[in-house]
């Protein structure tokens, strides 16, 4: 017979009350007090999650995804040379401590696919990262318990968190995800503990938990722009208690206004601060100049580096007619002005010479000679006779700019640009200098009377055709086709004088006649500068991830939820032999299937469970008030938490930019802790149906299921969380077979059958694909996904040769030189 049956006989039969409070006390003794269960949760669950993040750091043994660029960026720290990036500094300095503290001394090229070498202590590197990771799980579990008070929720909440597979893979890597989730849980945990001192107003703990909030929030804000979601939801919470303030009738109107204060100054100046000295670590660290980086940036930001071809260099501050210039857009990530003998595909636009932008220098390319042209007089003064005076560039000048290497000139006529067909194009056209009207610019600098002298690095211009009235506009969103050198982007005429991009400045700049009076390094930006640079050209740069070659990995807002597409991190052959034998050790990410469709049921859930809360309140008035208590509290948690998930997801939809699945990290965070919300909801609901003495007994039986599965999951799952072996096959790899269950999305390739089977298949029925062949039998379905049904290529009709143009042509009009200015 059990204790527990001895128990029930003993209290039912005998009358011997010494006895039975015998039995009862050497039941309680075995037991633990709430706060000794509490720290057994809460350290069984850390140490969970610090030692599964530990497992398998060696494999794959080489750069997986975004490694490639975070351990180059870890490079560019321990060498102290600038970089390009769209994110702030502190994430990367993360990383860059770590691979440092790790030994690496930033000499390994972190490319695609690469191997680590044995002197690279990459294992380290990951476990710190990991580290990091693994404080997901206390922190949810803080969180929870700072929301809902119940041990059972927070418990089920970090244990969902604990068990997720692409959590646990995205957070053992040198990636920013690590610091970046932590920073999120921190910041929104800390601004809940501060709610909950609200009745110890201005206390010690009050300002620590405040001020703690604004430090987290400078830290999220100083890795990843996405943290602004985070500065979002902390701005609705806090709006929340000064309406609960201003609200309430037993507070004066005139205490809120001390409250709003300390807010403002713990919520905003000091993330602030913590933000601004993210950045100047940043530059005290990074010293010297990365040589292929000057395109990115202006030349007052990338000439105060170390390392630069403006290193003690002097030029001349004006521009001579005849000089030799490399003439670069103001506009950040768009780079120099460039040409080529290639010409413009037919198929596109009129076929006259390329004329881009690259960020790479090419002197070759970016040389061009300035020229002024008469048109009074219908000709062009080259300045290359040494017996006549120096003419200087000025303002309002009308101007003509030959290429140096090609001898053909800038022009804009009335073809429409290759892909912006709105703008005209810009092209080059006329051999040995040549021009005309149509090569005819007038240069304009803003805020400057007409006749100034143009200067070198300083002044930023325009140039507006004479005939189609259109100003010179690069454009950082728009990269050429393959046809174009690699990273060219494409340059326009725009009748739009407001929009962004139409400013140049001359970049290099030799006029042999001109004395060389100015230190370039005297015409660069400060601190305050580079820190405005800087911020200028991540957020356009930000702006320019519209499109991304890596078609397999992209993925949009709507598939994330569901496991609609996995995200292939990378592969490396092992034991691979001449003839084929051997696999593969590759590394995917995708959350946990069977938490995916739970989280996706919890978020449906928290609706479902207000809806029927509203109607019990209003029809049931005899309820149990604890089970009504309960049930409010519950939803009061799942709707913070549900806030929390839609302000770090919804805001994704309104984004054209390249997305990706880990995107998502954030907002299934918080889906993680609904559902261990909902489920701790659910037990002890039921456990309110038994007797008070068993009650405890039944909820803990209840819990271990949802317990039991999540860890079964965990373990079935257990390689999309470290790495699989296998064959892989294209894209996407080969999973085992228990995954085609939980997976939604695309049909893949090597589903059904093995690899040589589908190569078998392309190779000998793919020629029999016609339209009338949909029904053939021996082809597998699955082509259908994979070989589009109609292939035939369709071209545009070729454009006619662009017209001739010059002086012969001209015909001199009124022009008003200050008017357009």
């Amino acid at each position: 017979m059990s204790c527990k049956e001895q128990i029930h006989n003993i209290e039912e039969n005998t009358t011997d009350e010494t006895l039975i409070k015998k039995w009862k006390t050497n039941k309680r003794r075995w037991r633990l007090t709430s706060e000794e269960r509490w720290w057994v949760c809460y350290i069984t669950l850390t140490m969970l999650a610090l030692t599964t993040r530990q497992a398998s750091l060696d494999q794959p043994s080489g750069t997986l995804w975004d490694e490639v660029h975070f351990g180059t960026f870890a490079n560019h720290y321990i060498n102290r040379t600038f970089y390009h990036d769209v994110h702030p500094p502190l994430g990367k300095m993360v990383i860059a401590g770590a691979a440092w503290l790790s030994g690496y001394n930033g000499s390994f090229e972190f490319t695609q696919g690469k191997r680590y070498t044995p002197d690279i202590n990459y294992v380290a590197m990951r476990s710190m990262m990991a580290v990091l990771g693994s404080s997901l799980v206390p922190l949810s579990f803080l969180l929870v318990w700072e929301l809902s008070a119940s041990l059972g929720a927070s418990s089920l909440a970090a244990l969902c968190i604990l068990t997720d597979t692409f959590i646990h893979r995205l957070n053992t890597l040198i990636l920013l995800d690590p610091p970046l989730l932590a920073s999120i849980l921190a910041s929104v945990y800390c601004i809940t503990k501060f709610h909950n001192q609200r009745h110890r107003a201005w206390g010690w703990a009050w300002w620590a938990w405040l001020c703690l909030t604004g430090v987290c929030l400078g830290t999220v804000m100083s890795v990843k722009y996405v943290g602004v979601f985070t500065v979002g939801f902390v701005g609705c919470h806090t709006v929340y208690q000064l309406c609960c303030l201003a609200g309430d009738p037993h507070t004066p109107l005139w205490k809120v206004l001390p409250h709003t204060g300390a807010r403002a100054v713990a919520l905003i100046i000091l993330p602030t601060l913590v933000y601004i000295s993210s950045f100047v670590v940043h530059f005290w660290i990074l010293k010297s100049w990365n040589p292929n980086a000057g395109g990115f940036y202006h030349t007052k930001f990338f000439a105060a580096f170390d390392n630069t071809e403006y290193d003690n260099l002097t030029l001349p501050e004006y521009v001579q007619y005849g000089a030799n210039l490399t003439i670069q857009s103001s506009r950040p990530i768009c780079g120099f002005l460039e040409s080529w003998f290639d010409l413009f595909p037919s198929e596109w636009t009129a076929p006259c010479q390329q004329v881009t932008t690259s960020t790479l220098r090419d002197h070759e390319a970016l040389s061009w000679i300035i020229k002024k042209v008469d048109l009074d007089a219908g000709a062009v003064i080259d300045g290359k006779d040494p017996q006549q005076e120096v003419v200087l560039v000025r303002n309002g000048d009308y101007v003509m700019l030959t290429h140096a290497e090609t001898g053909r000139s800038l022009r804009s006529h009335g073809h429409r640009a290759p892909i912006t067909k709105r703008h005209f194009q810009v092209c080059g056209y006329g051999d040995d200098g040549a021009g005309g009207p149509f090569e005819t610019w007038q240069l304009l600098i803003p805020g400057e009377e007409v006749g100034v002298p143009l200067t070198t690095i300083s002044h930023d211009f325009l140039l507006k055709h004479y005939k189609m009235n259109c100003y010179l506009k690069a454009n950082e969103k728009v990269k050429l086709p393959p046809w174009a050198f690699k990273g060219a982007k494409e340059v326009t005429c725009t009748k739009n004088r407001e929009q962004p991009g139409i400013e140049w400045h001359i970049n290099w700049n030799v006029s042999p006649m001109v004395n060389k009076t100015i230190s370039v390094r005297d015409k660069t930006v400060g601190l305050w500068g580079k820190i405005f640079f800087q911020h200028l050209n991540m957020f356009i740069g930000n702006a320019v991830l519209i499109t991304g070659d890596d078609n397999d990995r992209n993925a949009r807002p709507w598939m994330w939820p569901t496991n609609w597409q996995i995200q292939l991190l990378g592969s490396f052959p092992e034991n691979k032999t001449a003839e084929g034998g051997g696999e593969d050790v590759y590394a995917v990410g995708m959350t946990n299937p069977l938490l995916t469709y739970l989280n996706l049921m919890g978020l449906g859930g928290v609706l479902v469970l207000s809806l029927a809360h509203s109607y019990c309140k209003s029809r049931c008035p005899h309820q149990d008030p604890a089970l009504v208590e309960a049930r409010g509290r519950t939803l009061v948690t799942c709707w913070w938490l549900l806030l929390c998930w839609a302000i770090h997801y919804l805001p994704f939809f309104f984004m054209s930019r390249v997305l990706y699945y880990h995107h998502y990290c954030p907002s299934y965070l918080f889906s993680c802790m609904i559902t261990g919300v909902l489920l701790s909801w659910i037990c002890e609901t039921l456990s309110r149906k038994v007797r008070d003495d068993l009650r405890e007994e039944f909820l803990g039986a209840l819990l271990l299921v949802p317990v039991s599965a999540l860890l079964a999951s965990y373990i079935y799952f257990w390689p999309l969380a470290t790495y699989m072996r296998g064959e892989i096959f294209e894209a996407n790899p080969r999973l085992n077979p228990g995954l085609d269950f939980f997976y939604l999305g695309q049909l893949w390739p090597e589903f059904g059958y093995r690899k040589s089977e589908f190569q078998t298949i392309s190779t000998t029925l793919v020629d029999r694909w016609l339209k009338d062949h949909l029904h053939n039998p021996d082809i597998n379905a699955t082509l259908y996904y994979t070989t589009p049904l109609d292939n035939t290529a369709s071209h545009p009709s070729a454009l006619q040769p662009v017209p001739a143009s010059n002086y012969s042509l001209w015909t001199p009009g009124a022009v008003d030189p200050v008017g357009i200015l």
